[in-house]
């Protein structure tokens, strides 16, 4: 071999290690170790999906958080570019007040998106135009990652996005003619218009409609649908509204907020708007010139007017009154009271029993009017506070005469002056008259027909004395039998009454016909006696 084709040989043999050198550094370059470095960074952009706000609104924006990862080498992206424990924070509102802190979102993997939403009031002299807040975004994440080296690099960031806020006009959509015939405590039905102010017209709308303190909506909400609605058209709008009974008279808000679709399809929120519905004055009611017939031991009766003082009528009304002492006892409590237009008068009157144990003085009552208010809901005007007076116990009649005197052994007549002492009118009084021997009566009864307050009327009775009755006063009694103004049978107490016997000289002639007039006297005697045992059983 010569030294040519040594040479050649050995360049032949140069070439062939370094192309398998050569080779083998791009395999090793093209095929990464399993520990190889990743490296990468989550790309975090904040944005509004419905930027529009209106003047003087509270407003519920939502920033919508997408993720898009910036991968540096390595293949293990899901470990460097996925944001952990990311929140969301307003940190400059510009014109407007963020009622709410930072919200967190958790994780948000690289081509995920994540929502927060806050709450905005926009004050209402924010001139409509475009408006630029500040939303920071905080969140940790692993920039490299090695598991031939085991190193984790961990990052916390926080960085400043701009979000573009727009102040429109305001609503098309306004709320007119609230109207409703509702009192406190009672429950009716409200009416308002739904007007379209704008230019185009507005599709799918509709309005919920919220309660508040004062006022309830229906079960707390009243969801109505108002369709479609052209520039300068309205809809109106019915609902259920029931008013606290510790609601005052006035305009009580309720809150209207809308949504609708735009010319463009695209659905549109606006509102809270507030609404002010009419609360009437509540009914009442007032009593006047209240009397009573009242005195321990006896029946009588409580009477009075009473006036609708309005604002409204009464067709069904029931006037109650409640005796605060157990002395009085009236056995219906509830007066039904004739249809009263406002301002109108009409009387009542309780029949009344007092407690012959019940003491003379001045007693409590407590008057209430029942009613129907607005909405069938039946409502109560009260309490009303009155006084009336128990007078003490006394007869119902006084008796009065000129001096009745009976010669022994004769027979006169005499008369009695009947006054009526109740402070009712009594009606066909029967008058008895009894006598005990030696004294007896053939005109032992006698009638009235009626008696007003302090109405007098004459009796006449007759009264006999035995020739041997002893010369001096000897007692009468008599009892009444009368109605009531209520149609009460009543007999009265035993009333005693005074008869003089005037001593009269006898002879011997006289002496058969003393005897006889004795034995008739004690013989009428007896008589009566079963007389008045019988009726008084």
């Amino acid at each position: 071999m010569t030294w040519k084709q040594i040479l050649l040989g050995f360049c032949a043999l140069c070439l062939i290690v370094t192309i398998s050198a050569t080779t083998g550094a791009v395999d090793q370059i093209q095929s990464p170790s399993p520990g190889e470095a990743t490296q990468g960074d989550p790309d975090l952009d904040v944005y509004l999906a419905n930027n529009e706000v209106e003047a003087g609104s509270e407003t519920t924006v939502e920033f919508q958080v997408q993720n898009d990862g910036d991968l540096s080498r390595g293949t293990q992206g899901d470990r460097v570019l996925t944001a952990r424990s990311v929140s969301v924070d307003v940190a400059d509102s510009g014109p407007f007040d963020v009622k709410s802190g930072e919200t967190a979102i958790g994780t948000v993997q690289d081509g995920a998106m994540s929502s927060a939403t806050a709450e905005i009031a926009v004050p209402s002299d924010v001139e409509p135009g475009s408006y630029d807040i500040t939303v920071e975004t905080s969140y940790s994440y692993d920039s490299l990652v090695s598991d031939h080296t085991n190193i984790v690099r961990q990052e916390e960031v926080t960085e400043s996005h701009d979000v573009t806020v727009v102040v429109t006009d305001g609503s098309p959509l306004v709320v007119k003619n609230a109207k409703a015939d509702v009192e406190p405590g009672g429950t009716g039905t409200a009416t308002v218009e739904v007007l379209n102010t704008g230019e185009e017209t507005l599709n799918q709308s509709r309005t919920t409609i919220s309660a508040t303190d004062d006022v309830l909506v229906g079960s707390g909400t009243s969801e109505e649908y108002l369709g479609t609605l052209y520039p300068d058209e309205s809809a109106t709008v019915h609902f259920e509204v029931t008013v606290e009974d510790t609601a005052s008279e006035g305009t009580k808000p309720l809150e209207a907020s809308f949504i609708y679709q735009d010319e463009n399809g695209i659905e549109r929120e606006s509102g809270p708007e507030t609404i002010g519905i009419p609360v009437g004055a509540s009914q009442s009611f007032s009593i006047d010139n209240l009397e009573d017939t009242l005195a321990v031991g006896y029946d009588g009766e409580i009477t009075g007017k009473l006036t609708n003082d309005g604002p409204r009528a009464v067709d069904d009304a029931v006037l109650i009154v409640e005796p605060m002492s157990e002395s009085l006892f009236i056995e219906d409590t509830r007066y039904a009271l004739p249809e009263l237009d406002a301002g109108e008068t009409t009387t009542f009157r309780y029949p009344t029993d007092v407690s012959g144990q019940a003491d003379e003085g001045p007693r409590q009552l407590r008057f209430s009017v029942e009613y129907t208010g607005s909405g069938d809901a039946t409502l109560e005007n009260g309490p009303i506070s009155e006084r009336v007076f128990v007078d003490p116990q006394q007869d119902e009649f006084s008796l009065t005469d000129d001096g009745i005197t009976v010669p022994q052994g004769e027979q006169t007549p005499f008369e009695l002056v009947i006054t009526n002492e109740r402070q009712q009118t009594l009606s066909n009084i029967d008058a008895k008259l009894y006598t005990d021997s030696p004294l007896q009566t053939s005109n032992d009864e006698a009638f009235v027909p009626e008696l007003a307050p302090g109405e007098s009327a004459t009796m006449t009775f007759d009264v006999a004395a035995a020739a041997d009755t002893p010369a001096e006063t000897h007692p009468v009694e008599l009892d009444f039998e009368y109605e009531t103004e209520r149609g009460d049978t009543t007999i009265s107490d035993v009333y005693q009454h005074p008869i003089d016997v005037e001593a009269v000289e006898s002879d011997d002639d006289g002496s058969f016909i003393g005897s006889a007039a004795s034995l008739m006297a004690a013989l009428t005697a007896v008589g009566l006696g079963l007389g008045f045992w019988w009726r008084r059983t």
